[in-house]
């Protein structure tokens, strides 16, 4: 899709809504306020799936002319005004229009849509709202829905009289209004005139709510909820919300903007920072201690700052177009970090953000952008070539991870003073407008001093990141770095090598310390004196590459596990880089027999969340030998079962909910890995049986999916029976999801069913949990492809996004030559093939980078996992 000409510019906005919430349409009215830039004759504007019963133009209070017909461009999603007076270079006028459209069924469907749920007495409700982000405002009412068109907002909505509707400011007036011709009454809700605003932040929520209140800052805020779900465990989170304000406030150097701030929890809803009325989900708000595990709370947590963060990155100050859409997304990834360390220091969650996690639903951060931008499909975060038609594709871990990554070291490296004092410069400087990547970095130069721009050219300009391979010189007592870019799958060209990064070292020594003088890698190999027994690179894991060590090094890291002085992020940096080395395609001399030796040499001294990310790498290996042999399989199990015996905590099935955080999240992580062995199986079988007589209380909500996890193989139809019955979102989840791990062939057939079946209560987002799920065994591997090719013809309500995270998950765990082929060859006869051609170029590519690991590791694999007795 084109853009829009700039012909013309809107000022102002009066929208007029009256919404039908029984027969699920809506009829409006809008006038545009424009301010001509030059002379036209026509105007254009998005409209998409309205109906425009009339269009004026307003040259003059006494000059309104009719406009008897415009033009429709369904496949730009405009309509073409043309004017018989044209508007000269400086004019003003104003557009009036009248339209109408419907409301839709949610399923994060553009526009006004509505989503259904039970009351406290069971009765089916309905809940409605807009989602505008990033281009559903046209289907609403004719607009300039385009980030760069900021402009002031009036609205004025009619609902049915015993409803509430919540907008993006307070409420100027609200009135009973009664339709004679109808017969019934109404109710007509005045806004405040909303500042300067781009048309996908504008919001509108209606529902039978209830809410409560916090006035400890300057502005209320408010979390609503409809009646029944819960509202008095939104408290704690709305305490959380006002703390998280206060600490923006002091960082960025502004008050936050608006009088009022509402937070709406939503049935099945995702999260939505509209400004001054964020829509969430219910599981992020309304979280009961008592039903809520330690790390659902600390997602919960980091969303919601992550959102509240939007208020001024992405509201106050707005990309220019959505080629910067980093600049939203990647900052409030950072900002909300930044906060949840602040506010909860003793999560560490910072050491959250690098390390990963085994749980397939759970947020990949850090690690998640080395993984996605390792790929041929990778794209700069800054991305020239955003469209409207393909803006979806941009939210991604790219956007969000890489861009969050890249600023951490970026702060890093200016110092987080110096970095902050730039930021609110930004801030100040384009408030209530939009700005683009190089203003940042012009407001970062002049607080640095530094050529913030050059610097992060390649960074945020290419896809990718470097890899630095490094080589010792022991009688110089030096090491030689040599920067490449790293592919995770396929062999590189020299075409694809052609950046040079600007790329912190970090150096460390066994003292502790990091090198002073910031060292900055700006050619594509230098050479440094180091001590050759300490040293490591990249300390604190802040950088966003991977390092490879000489084998020599990285076995002398194994045997100091110990006693070396690293931190947490170091030991995850470690693991995860090694890991990248010896599945990829280049070539070293570590293998995965080195790596298997160095995850053996961990203690249960180490963080929990070095174990997470062992457990997640192994999980890896598992996962990419699952196709070689039943005695490799069977030994790695046996290797993983030690390891969980080895370094569980005692009595990983005791947490109590004053437990602190870590101690619950290390048990739980320890529990979820360990429910397959006899030391948890019978009492996971124990605990399941007095909640299902009734004790709601025997899952304690931490290991509660791992209990059903358990027990799936062998009381399947229970669990599935509580993922349908239960009305506590996050149990529903644990429960549906945990049917993924059922490993008989029969019983992976029947999850398999219920990723298409009709009428299910599940969520699109809780199926791809469970196809996630369903490739960590060899019987849910093996039969997710083959579903896959044979449904692939009813996929036809999912966006194409949704099916291509549909043909990663399928393909995640082949491995063999013969599937390779196969893939190669569906991908190819698909209907509309070149709208999935990425999706099976990165498939594909994938499959034959674990077919090559495999086939030159596996001897290996199986000697040393002999020779160590697995």
């Amino acid at each position: 899709m084109a853009r829009l000409p700039k012909n013309v510019v809107p000022s102002h906005y009066d929208l007029d809504l009256n919404l039908d919430l029984d027969g699920l349409t809506f009829h409006g009215s809008v006038s545009v306020h424009l301010d001509a830039c030059e002379e036209t004759s026509s105007i254009v504007l998005h409209a998409r799936e309205l109906k425009i019963t009339n269009t004026q133009i307003e040259y003059s209070p006494v000059e309104i002319v009719q406009i008897p017909e415009i033009e429709y461009n369904t496949d730009q999603q405009t309509i073409t005004i043309s004017l018989s007076k044209p508007l000269t270079a400086g004019s003003k006028a104003t557009i009036h229009q009248s339209f109408h459209g419907t409301i839709k069924e949610n399923g994060r469907t553009p526009g006004f849509a509505w989503t259904g749920y039970k009351d406290a007495k069971g009765e089916k409700k309905r809940a409605y709202s807009t989602s505008f982000e990033p281009v559903g405002a046209r289907c609403v009412f004719p607009c300039f829905d385009e980030p760069e068109f900021k402009a002031t907002v009036s609205s004025t909505v009619t609902i049915n009289q015993d409803l509430t509707c919540v907008s993006n400011m307070n409420i100027r007036s609200s009135e009973l209004t009664h339709s004679e011709s109808e017969g019934q009454i109404s109710k007509r809700v005045a806004f405040s005139t909303m500042p300067k605003t781009p048309t996908y932040l504008i919001c509108f929520v209606i529902g039978d709510f209830d809410f409560v209140e916090s006035t400890k800052l300057k502005f209320r805020v408010r979390v609503y909820a409809v009646k029944g779900a819960k509202i008095q465990h939104a408290s704690n989170m709305l305490n959380i919300a006002t703390d998280a304000l206060g600490h923006y406030e002091h960082i960025f150097g502004l008050e936050y903007p608006l009088p009022k701030l509402d937070l709406i929890a939503l049935p099945d809803a995702g999260a939505l920072e509209n400004w001054g009325c964020i829509v969430f989900g219910e599981r992020w708000l309304l979280l009961d201690p008592e039903t809520t595990a330690a790390k659902s709370l600390q997602m919960a947590v980091e969303t919601l700052c992550h959102e509240l963060a939007h208020q001024w990155f992405g509201n106050l100050v707005t990309m220019g177009w959505w080629d910067d859409l980093w600049l939203n997304e990647a900052f409030a990834e950072w900002a909300g970090f930044t906060v949840v360390d602040k506010m909860f220091p003793e999560w560490k969650y910072w050491l959250h953000f690098v390390a990963a996690d085994p749980d397939p639903e759970a947020m990949a951060f850090y690690q998640g952008a080395l993984d996605i931008d390792s790929t041929p499909g990778a794209h700069p975060v800054y991305n020239p070539t955003a469209s409207p038609d393909r803006m979806h594709e941009l939210f991604d871990n790219i956007t969000y991870m890489k861009g969050a990554a890249l600023l951490r070291m970026l702060s890093n490296f200016l110092g987080t003073d110096v970095f902050v004092d730039g930021i609110r410069r930004y801030l100040k400087e384009h408030a209530f407008g939009n700005a683009k990547t190089k203003d940042l970095w012009a407001s970062l130069a002049a607080t640095s001093g530094k050529d913030v721009a050059r610097t992060m050219q390649e960074w945020t300009a290419c896809a990718g990141y470097p890899i630095l391979m490094v080589s010792e010189d022991d009688a110089k007592s030096t090491i030689t770095l040599e920067q490449h870019r790293y592919f995770q799958a396929i062999e590189m060209t020299p075409k694809e090598d052609k950046n040079i990064y600007h790329v912190p070292l970090n150096f460390q020594t066994n003292t502790g310390s990091q090198s002073e003088d910031s060292a900055l890698l700006t050619s594509r190999k230098e050479t440094y004196q180091v001590d050759l027994e300490t040293y490591k690179l990249n300390a604190g894991q802040i950088g966003l590459y991977r390092v490879s060590y000489p084998l020599s090094r990285f076995q002398a890291f194994g045997k100091q596990t110990s006693r070396f002085n690293l931190d947490s992020e170091d030991w995850v940096g470690l693991i995860s880089d090694s890991y990248a080395l010896i599945s990829s395609c280049l070539d070293i001399p570590m293998t995965t027999a080195d790596l298997l030796n160095f995850l053996s040499s961990f203690t249960k001294d180490h963080h929990f969340l070095v174990w997470r990310q062992i457990f997640f790498v192994l999980g890896k290996i598992r996962q990419a030998f699952l196709f070689s042999s039943p005695k490799t399989r069977t030994a790695l199990q046996n290797f993983h079962k030690h390891l969980v015996l080895a370094n569980s905590p005692e009595e990983v099935w005791k947490i109590g909910s004053k437990d602190p955080i870590h101690v619950q999240n290390e048990k739980a992580m320890f529990y979820a890995q360990g429910i397959r062995y006899e030391h948890l199986k019978a009492g996971s079988e124990k605990l399941f049986d007095e909640f299902k007589a009734g004790n709601e209380k025997a899952l304690n909500p931490n290991i509660r999916k791992h209990v059903f996890q358990a027990v799936v193989n062998d009381r399947y139809e229970s669990v599935l029976e509580i993922a349908r019955t239960t009305r506590d979102p996050e149990m529903r989840t644990d429960a549906f999801v945990s049917l993924g791990y059922a490993d008989s062939p029969e019983l992976v057939q029947e999850s398999l069913k219920l990723l298409t079946q009709v009428g299910e209560p599940f969520s699109g987002l809780e199926k791809w949990f469970l196809l996630n799920a369903l490739q960590t065994h060899y019987a849910g591997a093996d039969a997710s492809w083959t579903w896959l090719k044979e449904k692939w013809d009813n996929f036809g309500r999912v966006d194409r996004v949704g099916i291509c995270r549909y043909v990663a998950s399928c393909t995640g765990s082949l491995s063999t030559a013969e599937q390779l082929e196969e893939v190669k060859a569906f991908g190819l006869g698909v209907e509309n093939q070149e709208k999935f051609k990425k999706a099976f170029e990165e498939a594909t590519s994938g499959i034959e980078a674990r077919m090559k690991w495999v086939e030159r590791d596996h001897a290996g694999v199986e000697r040393w996992l002999e020779g160590h007795g697995f």
